[in-house]
């Protein structure tokens, strides 16, 4: 998908932004070496092998393969226009297996082998949450730079001090969603979106959207049961016919709800102008 390869793109633009302030790390001389082949730069890039989705561990569909060819050609140009002296940074791919145990340690492992500077990567967020936790405590602090880690339970800078997310959190989403809410005064909201049920499964980035945009839409009206989910997976195992039915039943029962909302509003309040502001909003993902 187009979404997909512009993610892509925007993670390697920004590896070519790292490595092009690459020389800003040796502001302070007395603390810092000179960055040379001798003394090159460590820049951890960890993500998987593959862009398998795995039981959405992979929303982005990120791996070493996508990301390496256009991380070699920044790396060709910082050294073409003199940035950097030749074979002074060292681009290090360490394959995380989409493991939220296997990832963190990679970069232990760099850090035990004092060969890192700087973390770019990571594919999924149960990976990235501990190692953004950590890396301030890490040598004279390690920053983290990542297209992921969205959700708002990863907006505390007191908590992640050194994580850079080159994507929009999830909160500016929300924002803008409770912005229009207030601007055409909804008041009733049904949530309807991709999520695998399983005790084995990490909740997907669906799931955590609509976390994220529920907090701001509860501070406009609340609501007790307004969400429906499906699962999208191969290992639902649902037909077409029966993906269709379940559609068409959910759009059914929150249409019910709706009504049901309104006809309280009427029996409540005939006042039509006060009726307008519980008009309400079907939000998808």
């Amino acid at each position: 998908m187009w979404i997909d390869k512009t993610r892509i793109l925007i993670f390697n633009l920004f590896v070519l932004d790292v490595l092009l302030l690459a020389e800003h790390v040796v502001a302070n001389p007395g603390k810092f070496e000179e960055i040379s082949a001798e003394h090159p730069i460590h820049l951890v890039i960890p993500l998987p092998d593959n862009d398998d989705f795995c039981h959405g561990k992979n929303p982005f569909l990120l791996s070493s393969p996508k990301v390496q060819p256009l991380a070699d050609l920044a790396l060709e140009r910082v050294y073409k226009e003199g940035i950097l002296p030749n074979n002074s940074v060292n681009l290090i791919y360490r394959d995380t297996k989409l493991s939220d145990a296997i990832g963190p340690n990679v970069v232990v492992e760099q850090l035990l082998r004092k060969e890192i500077d700087c973390i770019i990567g990571y594919a999924y967020g149960y990976a990235l949450a501990p190692v953004a936790r950590m890396s301030p405590y890490w040598k004279n602090g390690i920053p983290v730079i990542t297209p992921i880690g969205l959700t708002m339970s990863l907006d505390d800078k007191k908590e992640y001090q050194l994580m850079t997310r080159i994507n929009s959190p999830y909160k500016v989403v929300a924002s803008a969603v409770g912005a229009l809410f207030k601007t055409y005064n909804w008041k009733r909201h049904i949530f309807m979106f991709h999520h695998a049920k399983s005790p084995t499964y990490a909740v997907g980035e669906c799931f955590l959207l609509m976390a994220s945009l529920q907090h701001p839409l509860r501070q406009i009206i609340e609501m007790q049961h307004n969400f429906f989910t499906f699962n999208e997976d191969i290992s639902a195992n649902l037909t077409r016919k029966e993906r269709d039915k379940q559609f068409r039943d959910y759009l059914k029962a929150s249409s019910g709800i709706a009504n049901e909302d309104e006809r309280r509003s009427i029996e409540d309040d005939d006042d039509d102008g006060k009726l307008k502001e519980r008009r309400g909003c079907l939000i998808t993902s």
